[in-house]
């Protein structure tokens, strides 16, 4: 337990400290360091992002322009990022962003001593550690953080730091550690829980034995014996025990002397019973008396109000206690290679004027991207299990568009749900086929209000905000033509229903050149991706729209 607690503790730490490193290297390099102001000037800007720059140990093997040139284009990706969504990216997003970016400056080729750090492939090695494979590296690395914030998946999983090999996923159990008020010793307290524990002043029902039947006159409230978790007397700070009568304070011992206390409860309107209370306060009983001849009746509550004397018996101080568990998840391997023989190569340039091994790299760099993010989403909509729909059938004479804002309803009922289920977050924001999308678009400002310069596109992209609220992504493959992927994103790193993060980035590997003339290339990435291994499945809800007409009932068939 307490290796797991350290390490969580590490965790915390780590991206909290990655994740600033990369504020200071993208986003505190735009702004004067004296004044806070933004930056407008171009020296000003370049002094800036050299000082970063100076600061950054992954640095140190690029020349000044290049390492310039990919801390320009985070900038920019940033900028861009908060332009859209309006905020900066989550620090686990930095932070990910930033070990990848070190994973891969890190690597270095096998040296002729042979380095600790050497490479097991030196042909890999050679094509990454001689100036010009630093320079291939460099821009890869320069490119993770604006992929990574390009990424349509982004928003809904929590992105990890990742180490090479294993990541572990940590999930914390806040726990009661007394038997106190409410709650027992080892009960789980998180957002929905209701109950007296940390608050001194408390409320309390009668026992059964000692409540108004009709006839009885007299009535015992005693903490020894009538608590539900605790069977030790419970001593009372004075002047604050109340009594309340059917729910209402009937008497109070603020001015009291003597711990007597007395009221009157006013039956109906002509009968009034009169109340006495005895407190002992050390042991925690109030013994209370009717004075009238009229008792009281069956069904009236007696409730009894207190203040624990936490001074006089300091050891009933409730604690909280920590419980956590882990699991260990390993990273996963793409990998796509291509290949063509010099004399093709030299064909196609000579003809065609085209570069077959530059358009081969692009091929697989997009290849292996689309695949990654359409496979988040696959992930995603297999494992929600929760769906409903929406009929968007508008009868005759009915106003189509005010038929359709229904669907708030719809989707508010939805962040309940989803809320109620990871007791973290409800709804954050939605993946929508290409009809569903259209359906929402067409609601139009301000019910739904699209980036500026949008553009629909063929892959999943971002669409605009709904209602004000929720994030929405168009997704025109993955999801049925009428569907929404609704899904929920908390505030700590660990609230969301898919990991995913890079251990290696992309990186393209060349090989030599052998006897057969075949140059051939491969892109090799190590990355994390999968349901969230507590629960994760929970935080993802599916809506069907569908278009029919509602069925008459039998009666009115058979008059029509």
């Amino acid at each position: 337990m307490a290796d797991k607690k350290q390490k969580f503790n590490e965790r915390i730490s780590s991206i909290a400290v990655q994740a600033q490193a990369m504020r200071n290297l993208c986003i505190g390099s735009q702004f004067d360091a004296t004044t806070g102001e933004f930056l407008t000037d171009d020296a000003g800007r370049q002094n800036a992002i050299l000082a970063a720059i100076g600061n950054e140990p992954m640095f140190e093997s690029l020349s000044q322009e290049t390492a310039f040139g990919m801390v320009s284009g985070m900038q920019s990706a940033i900028r861009e990022f908060e332009q859209i969504h309006g905020e900066l990216p989550r620090d686990e997003v930095l932070a990910s962003a930033y070990q990848t970016m070190n994973n891969m400056m890190m690597l270095e080729g096998k040296s002729a001593e042979g380095s600790t750090g050497a490479m097991m492939l030196e042909s890999i090695g050679q094509s990454l550690s001689n100036s010009q494979g630093v320079e291939i590296r460099a821009k890869m690395v320069g490119l993770v953080l604006p992929v990574l914030l390009d990424t349509a998946t982004l928003d809904a999983v929590t992105m990890m730091p990742a180490g090479a090999n294993e990541v572990e996923i940590f999930k914390v159990y806040r726990r009661t550690g007394s038997n106190f008020g409410d709650f027992a010793a080892g009960t789980e307290i998180d957002q929905a829980t209701v109950g007296q524990y940390t608050a001194m002043r408390q409320r309390y029902e009668f026992a059964a034995a000692q409540r108004p039947d009709g006839t009885k006159k007299a009535f015992v409230f005693n903490t020894a014996t009538d608590m539900k978790h605790t069977k030790f007397a419970i001593p009372f700070t004075k002047t604050s025990v109340s009594l309340f009568v059917d729910r209402k304070r009937v008497c109070r011992d603020m001015d009291s002397t003597g711990g007597m206390m007395s009221g009157k409860f006013a039956l109906n309107a002509d009968t009034q019973i009169i109340i006495n209370c005895q407190i002992d306060y050390a042991a925690g009983k109030i013994e209370v008396t009717t004075a009238s001849e009229t008792p009281l009746p069956a069904g009236i509550e007696l409730h009894a109000e207190f203040e624990v004397d936490i001074e006089k018996k300091p050891e009933l101080i409730p604690t909280i206690d920590h419980d956590m568990d882990s699991v260990t998840i390993r990273p996963r391997q793409r990998a796509v290679a291509a290949d063509a023989t010099i004399q093709a190569m030299f064909t196609m340039q000579r003809e065609f004027g085209t570069d077959l091994k530059s358009m081969q790299m692009s091929h697989m760099r997009n290849t292996l991207a689309a695949e990654k993010a359409t496979g988040h989403l696959v992930d995603m909509n297999f494992a929600c299990r929760r769906e409903t729909t929406f009929n968007v059938y508008v009868q005759a004479g009915e106003d189509w568009k005010l038929h359709r804002e229904r669907l708030n309803e719809v989707l508010l009922r939805v962040s309940t749900e989803i809320l109620q289920a990871t007791k973290t977050t409800g709804l954050t924001g939605i993946y929508a086929g290409t009809q569903a999308c259209n359906l929402l678009k067409s609601l139009g400002s301000p019910a739904f209000v699209a980036p500026a310069n949008y553009r629909q596109k063929n892959s999943i992209h971002y669409a605009g905000r709904l209602f004000g609220m929720w994030k929405v992504f168009e997704a025109p493959v993955v999801l049925g033509t009428n569907e929404m992927l609704c899904y929920g994103r908390g505030s700590s790193h660990s609230e969301a229903g898919y990991v995913a993060g890079d251990a290696i980035a992309a990186t393209m590997y060349t090989h030599p050149i052998g006897k057969g003339l075949v140059a051939s290339n491969t892109l090799y990435e190590l990355s994390y991706g999968e349901i969230h291994p507590y629960n994760g499945e929970d935080y993802f809800y599916r809506v069907k729209l569908i278009d029919e007409a509602p069925q008459q009932p039998a009666a009115e068939t058979k008059a029509a």
